[in-house]
């Protein structure tokens, strides 16, 4: 192969791998945001500072809870709607074996730290009932 047929072949492969990558739709979201919330878990109340919100590629969600204790709860998610930015979530678990069942919304404003996140669920070991709002700022 002449030197010149090597760099156009050279410079079309690495275009139509350009091409495939910016083609593929990315559809996971990773976001932290500080704000005001409150987790009830039956009758005891925290206060929660911050959150961290994972949207993954296979529709799973894993969210850590920011308080006087750290809560980990995973689930799944699919967009809501009402808008682009609007999900909901379905709460299938969490760091105990037990874990959570639930559901609940999460919005997301132009910033990426302006989150509404609202769950309601119940321990599968306790059965207590469990709720999460939280506004971030």
């Amino acid at each position: 192969m002449k030197p010149k047929q090597m760099i156009v072949a050279a410079t079309l492969l690495v275009l139509s791998m350009f091409g495939t990558a910016t083609a593929q739709e990315v559809n996971h979201r990773l976001l932290h945001a500080n704000g005001q919330g409150t987790l009830k878990v039956g009758q005891e109340q925290f206060k929660v500072n911050g959150v961290v919100v994972k949207l993954l590629d296979d529709q799973k969600a894993e969210i850590t809870l920011i308080a006087d204790i750290t809560i980990f709860i995973s689930g799944t998610w699919s967009r809501n709607g009402e808008s682009q930015e609007a999900f909901d979530l379905q709460i299938t678990g969490g760091a105990s074996p037990g874990g959570l069942e639930g559901s609940g919304k999460l919005t997301l404003g132009k910033d990426t730290k302006d989150v509404r996140l609202i769950l309601k669920g119940k321990s599968r070991t306790t059965k207590k009932n469990v709720e999460v709002y939280f506004v971030g700022k």
